[in-house]
């Protein structure tokens, strides 16, 4: 799959977006695969399902995610699946750009954009010449890289989309920050995609 748009599935209550401090994010050098409440990934090796407040899941930019709390956690579960993974879900800023990459943490993640990123950001997935699309974890590959672009799509907003972390991805032409709610799966569950939905050569 490359990713998969879900417009059927209820958007996030106001109160939810609303509560999030767009402005705080933690110190940098608090950030240590040691600490109990920060968790930075310098190494595929380092994630180990590590319950978290807040974490730098890639050594290739600053973004930070911080966990959801238990109303959000609530909410997700009533409302989208009760089968994501809580100690690695939660919301996601993009304050840096990223290089195209493979995910650490997961296999496949739901999102909801609140913040794009600008009016031309656009989500794009490529393959490096001469490997498979899909990759181990934890890639960040240069844009030197001879890649080809499989898939893009502007933003998406205000919309749940899903998508395979092992098939490179980026976000191209960032010029404002990109915020996104990000639920993590192992696996997908059952029932959570349907016909109706928009597939992207999802499988």
């Amino acid at each position: 799959m490359y990713f998969k748009l879900l417009p059927n599935l209820p958007h996030p209550p106001d109160w939810m977006i609303n509560k999030i401090d767009m402005r705080y994010r933690p110190d940098l050098d608090l950030f240590s695969p040691t600490a109990d409440d920060y968790v930075s990934i310098d190494e595929v090796e380092d994630w180990k399902d590590q319950s978290y407040d807040w974490i730098k899941p890639m050594v290739s930019n600053n973004n930070l995610r911080y966990r959801f709390n238990r109303e959000d956690e609530e909410w997700m579960s009533n409302n989208i699946t009760p089968d994501f993974i809580r100690d690695n879900s939660g919301v996601m800023f993009f304050d840096h750009e990223q290089l195209p990459h493979t995910d650490t943490t997961r296999r496949y993640v739901m999102l909801y954009n609140f913040e794009v990123g600008g009016p031309d950001a656009t989500l794009s997935f490529w393959q490096e010449n001469g490997y498979p699309i899909e990759r181990e974890r934890g890639l960040a590959i240069d844009r030197s890289a001879d890649l080809k672009l499989l898939e893009s799509i502007k933003g998406p907003l205000n919309c749940w989309y899903i998508l395979d972390t092992r098939i490179i991805h980026s976000v191209e032409n960032i010029t404002e920050r990109r915020s996104n709610l990000q639920l993590s799966f192992h696996q997908l569950p059952d029932g959570l995609l349907t016909d109706n939905d928009t597939s992207h050569d999802l499988k």
